[in-house]
């Protein structure tokens, strides 16, 4: 029995697998609050919503409040940090983040939903594993990288590969940083800039016995995203937000294969979503039609043998329809008064040219 209940708590812990999800700058027009627990499934729904776009929200999350929808932000920058589930960011507002979905799925439901509206808006992915040889001219403008001031570093070595490769990625996030102010144009377009950071793992991971060592590494890519951070704020003059994110792509994995094993009975347990990332079996990628089809399907609408209660599934045209309806039968019933006070209104004498043909007529047969 007790061997059963290990099992079923392994598994949970599995599913469940939390990361973080900070805000570290909104606008006073967006609130977040509560510490509320967030698939990142949503967070696509939620960064939609702060843009002032229309979405289908395939869930509910009460962490986030739009005071003023007339002074919504400009822009939208995502960290995505990969590999591990925190980064201890010394600033914002934190939320448990349920890893359901890779890095780059979150990505292109997002940078999609903005195409879809507009083709002319500013969309950006900077992955800084690519290194300046890869990206070398970025869509901010050309990038000049700083040289690695030796002596600030305590533990780390440049000598060290992981360490060495994480270095230059914080590189490459200064020298962005330092192209925000004169790179970006200020339109009446919303903008997404989204980057991902993935030397911090393998750091973490040869550094496994030198606690101090990792704490200098998380120390230096909060400090770097705090620059990130400043430098966006002062170049949307504060309509922007800036969130950052952990993703552990191992545990986005075997979440998969949990789920897949344990079947329903995971699935009434712990809430999750019903959909799931495919990706494919070739070459390792995800498979991005694939998993638009599944992104679509509702959520599971029970939470801890609670049902919810939900409002039926609309049609997608429905809003369209409701819309004709509804104004079609104000300008029906506003146009019927008129033609009846009209009509109550009218001389027989005067107004109707019945009464004066039939007039005239009757005089001439006389």
């Amino acid at each position: 029995m007790f061997r059963q209940i290990l099992c079923v708590a392994v598994t949970l812990a599995a599913v469940q697998a939390h990361g973080t999800f900070t805000i570290m700058h909104s606008p006073e027009s967006v609130t977040f609050h509560g510490n509320e627990e967030v698939c990142q499934s949503l967070l696509p729904e939620i960064f939609s919503l702060t843009l002032g776009y229309t979405t289908k929200m395939r869930g509910s999350w009460d962490g986030m409040r739009i005071t003023n929808i007339f002074d919504l932000p400009e822009a939208v920058v995502g960290v995505a940090i990969e590999g591990v589930t925190s980064i201890e960011p010394p600033r914002g507002k934190h939320y448990p983040l349920i890893e359901d979905e890779s890095e780059e799925t979150t990505w292109q439901a997002l940078s999609g939903r903005l195409e879809e509206r507009d083709n002319s808006e500013t969309v950006v992915r900077i992955n800084t594993a690519d290194g300046v040889d890869a990206l070398g001219r970025s869509a901010l403008g050309e990038l000049k990288l700083k040289p690695v001031n030796v002596a600030s570093l305590k533990t780390l070595s440049l000598e060290n590969e992981s360490d060495r490769k994480f270095l230059e990625e914080i590189q490459l996030l200064d020298a962005f940083t330092n192209k925000v102010l004169s790179g970006i144009t200020i339109d009446d377009k919303t903008d997404l800039y989204w980057f991902v950071v993935s030397a911090l793992s393998p750091v973490i991971d040869s550094h496994r016995d030198k606690p101090a060592a990792v704490k200098e590494a998380l120390a230096i890519l909060n400090d770097a995203l705090s620059r990130l951070s400043n430098a966006f704020v002062d170049a949307y003059k504060g309509k922007v937000i800036i969130a950052v994110f952990t993703n552990d792509a191992s545990h986005v994995r075997h979440t998969r294969a949990a789920g897949d094993g344990v079947g329903s009975r995971v699935d009434n347990i712990t809430a999750q979503s019903s959909h799931k990332t495919v990706e494919s079996t070739t070459e390792g990628k995800i498979n991005r039609s694939t998993t638009e089809s599944y992104e679509r399907k509702p959520r599971v609408l029970q939470i801890k043998n609670k049902t919810i209660n939900a409002s039926k599934k609309y049609d997608a045209t429905y809003p369209v329809m409701f819309n004709i309806f509804l104004w079609f039968g104000v300008a029906f019933v506003f146009s019927l008064i008129a033609i009846c006070i009209t009509i109550a209104d009218m001389d027989p004498g005067r107004d109707s040219i019945i009464y004066r043909m039939t007039s005239n007529r009757m005089k001439k047969d006389n």
